[in-house]
């Protein structure tokens, strides 16, 4: 593997560290020109915090995307996409390519085939990473004052992301909320500016008594929702009880049988290591299951792994030692 050395780490850190000063379309809520390392950070964090509502997707994969999509303006500057031209993303490729070359062969590899991923837009993780770019844009512009805003931002703010979040339940009430975000700001825009009159008291006491019963109605939902589930909970435990006692009145009917068919000393010597090999086995078939599911299996495997030498190297001493033919009563 190539090494990546001191000078080749900073000198690439020199020139994507334009990115912290690279203004965006954008300002923040504070007035202050939004940058694009401020845009790329807070999409990478969005990809994290929602890890768990998106599904059976590779979250980390999404987030390195996230973090590098738009390394190139570091050399380009960032055009707003409603400017951006087919010339613009062109030259805005090869920057990537040209900032790529200068990492060792293998990062070199890996960070060209998350940029060849991002383009070709077919996996899951680059759908999501695509609809948090521009979610993020969304979000951003509604909590920046909407005086800053183009004319045509006003529909496009409600369009941008929709086709983006489509497929990803979570994305898409993210959008939809956005949206509702946007729509209430501009109708504060049109009061303030006299376009339209604010609703009249009686209206407005209408709408409240009417939101009030719609949130009453969904409480006693949510209550009858969380008593079906406590019902269930507790079927679930009165069930595991039950196996429980029936799996240790089995067990004891187990060992008295063989007790009484090999004798203690017999129990003792196979029975038992028999058994422990069996549940050390089922073990490490556990472990392999958690690992392919992604979840922590150490304990498991070393538990398992430990079983099975100790069993072993116990049936190796019987057959050192003890005679064959030697009874076990």
């Amino acid at each position: 593997m190539e090494e990546f050395t001191a000078e080749q780490f900073i000198a690439f850190l020199d020139r994507i560290e334009k990115l912290k000063s690279v203004p965006r379309h954008c300002v923040t809520s504070d007035g202050v020109q939004e940058t694009v390392a401020g845009h790329c950070w807070r999409t990478a964090l969005m990809a994290y915090l929602m890890k768990e509502e998106l599904g059976p997707i590779n979250v980390d994969r999404v987030i390195r995307m996230c973090l590098l999509h738009d390394i190139g303006e570091a050399v380009t500057g960032d055009i707003p996409t409603f400017e951006k031209k087919e010339a613009d993303d062109k030259k805005e490729r090869e920057a990537v390519r040209d900032l790529l070359s200068g990492l060792p062969a293998g990062l070199y590899a890996e960070t060209t085939a998350l940029f060849e991923e991002m383009e070709a837009q077919e996996t899951k993780e680059a759908r999501v990473y695509k609809a948090l770019d521009k979610l993020e844009a969304v979000i951003q512009h509604n909590e920046s004052d909407i005086q800053t805003w183009l004319p045509l931002e006003y529909e496009l703010q409600q369009t941008y992301a929709e086709k983006n979040v489509q497929g990803f339940a979570f994305l898409e009430k993210l959008q939809k909320q956005a949206v509702k975000r946007t729509k209430e700001k501009i109708a504060q825009k049109e009061i303030a500016d006299g376009q339209i009159a604010p609703e009249p008291d009686a209206r407005a006491q209408k709408e409240a008594v009417k939101q009030q019963a719609r949130q009453e109605k969904e409480r006693k939902r949510e209550e009858k929702k969380a008593a079906r589930a406590l019902a269930r909970q507790e079927r679930i435990r009165e069930l595991n009880c039950l196996f429980v006692t029936a799996g240790c009145v089995l067990l004891l009917a187990l060992v008295v049988l063989a007790i009484g068919q090999a004798g203690l000393k017999g129990f003792l010597l196979m029975w038992i290591p028999v058994a422990v090999l069996a549940a050390s086995v089922a073990l490490l078939l556990l472990g392999v299951i958690r690992q392919c599911l992604h979840k922590r299996s150490g304990i498991i495997f070393v538990a398992a792994i430990l079983g099975i030498l100790l069993c072993s190297a116990f049936f190796l001493f019987l057959l050192r030692f003890v005679p064959m033919g030697t009874g076990m009563a």
